[in-house]
């Protein structure tokens, strides 16, 4: 019996933390989220352009040709990236996709949230919009997961009742120094 309340008191404790941490979590994302809402002219503009490696950045909306993604960067005080909006182009105008990777002040990512917009004449006669939000521990493990569908007016579907052709994998990485590399993010 002595040992089942130390398990239970342990289950309990591990709940609670985890339980914080999730909601600062939560905090961080929607402060970093208003922080590059507010200080726009703060964030650094970078874009990939078809046929060639490195990223360009957009100085006064001087916008090369043939974007393919563009990248919102935004530092914090001490100059270290804490958000990096990923904004690939759709040629059709089929979809929209927003990629948002939140960063802590140490550089381990603490939330992805991925926007989409598409439409689907099966499901409703706009646009489904799909948002799916993570959240992250210190180890790079999802600890909350949230995904939500709604029309082009706000009216909640049922999450994957409107199914979509995309078959996309996005990447994810444990660091914002990982993550830039792979992205060829230099600023």
């Amino acid at each position: 019996m002595k040992y089942v309340l130390i398990i239970l008191s342990l289950l309990t404790t591990t709940s609670y933390g985890q339980g914080d941490l999730i909601n600062q979590r939560e905090k961080e994302r929607l402060e970093i989220e208003k922080k590059s809402e507010v200080e726009k002219s703060k964030i650094i503009v970078l874009v990939k352009v078809k046929g060639q490696s490195e990223l360009k950045i957009v100085i006064n909306e001087n916008w090369p040709r043939d974007i393919e993604t563009t990248y919102n960067i935004l530092k914090n005080e001490q100059g270290q990236i804490i958000y990096v909006g990923e904004f690939p182009i759709s040629e059709s105008g089929d979809w929209n996709l927003e990629l948002m990777h939140y960063f802590s002040q140490n550089g381990q990512l603490i939330a992805f949230e991925k926007r989409l917009s598409y439409f689907n004449e099966e499901c409703t006669d706009g646009a489904v919009d799909e948002t799916v939000i993570e959240l992250y521990d210190s180890n790079f493990k999802v600890i909350k997961l949230t995904k939500k569908q709604t029309d082009n007016e706000g009216k909640e579907l049922k999450v994957n009742y409107c199914e979509h052709g995309y078959d996309w994998t996005f990447e994810k990485r444990p660091t914002v120094k990982e993550f830039a590399n792979l992205k060829k993010i230099r600023v």
